[in-house]
């Protein structure tokens, strides 16, 4: 099949944010008197904060609304944002640069708000570069389910198979499989020991990244 799309994830992929969405969180049930492990928080990489704290609430019966918990950790990620900056993952920008030059057509299919897209691509100076946001607050379901990323090769007006996803997450990459997509999946340390195992390739570094391996991928 012939490759005439990529579609991005955000967090974790273009935009180094999941370190810092781990720590707030860890400090907002810290001081509900919740203590987890990183594998329990490692489980909601990839989904809405909605399925997230739904998920938190009820199973530690937290009496906190999910707005509530969401507008807490904001206000500590703004914290540290103020101080460290935000900043691109190594590499991601001249990646699709590299595929925008190819003539493929990029979307981001991404379980955050598009407050939180459209902040990120205009902080980049990437916007130009893509045809199609989509958001997962306005999906139905979360990833692992493939709905934001069937909506986002119907936005690009392309198949599913004609679509290559790049994702750092297990329920990413789940969901680009049901989607009917072969995958990248991007191994960095930092941002939790993900199973990658369903990703049809797995690199650590953007820089490996060629035009060739991925319609290689696409072949597979």
């Amino acid at each position: 099949m012939m490759l005439k799309a990529v579609i991005f994830d955000m967090d974790g992929v273009i935009v180094d944010t999941e370190p810092g969405y781990k720590i707030a969180t860890d400090e907002v049930l810290r001081e509900h008197g919740i203590i987890t492990s990183d594998e329990y928080q490692d489980q909601f990489i990839g989904v809405t904060n909605e399925y997230m704290w739904g998920t938190i609430i009820r199973e530690f019966h937290l009496p906190l609304t999910i707005d509530q918990c969401v507008d807490m950790v904001n206000k500590k990620r703004a914290i540290m944002e103020e101080r460290d900056g935000l900043h691109p993952l190594p590499g991601v920008i001249d990646l699709i640069k590299y595929f925008y030059d190819h003539g493929l057509s990029l979307a981001i299919a991404s379980s955050s708000p598009m407050s939180e897209i459209n902040r990120v691509v205009d902080l980049f100076g990437i916007r130009k570069y893509f045809q199609a946001f989509i958001t997962g607050t306005d999906c139905k379901e979360s990833k692992p389910h493939p709905e934001v990323f069937l909506r986002a090769s119907s936005a690009l007006d392309l198949k599913p198979e004609e679509c290559l996803v790049i994702e750092d997450s297990k329920n990413g990459l789940l969901a680009a499989n049901r989607a009917g997509m072969k995958s990248i999946g991007f191994a960095n340390p930092a941002f939790g020991n993900q199973d990658l195992s369903s990703a049809t390739k797995v690199v650590p570094y953007f820089s490996q990244v060629t035009m060739e391996m991925c319609q290689t991928i696409m072949n597979k």
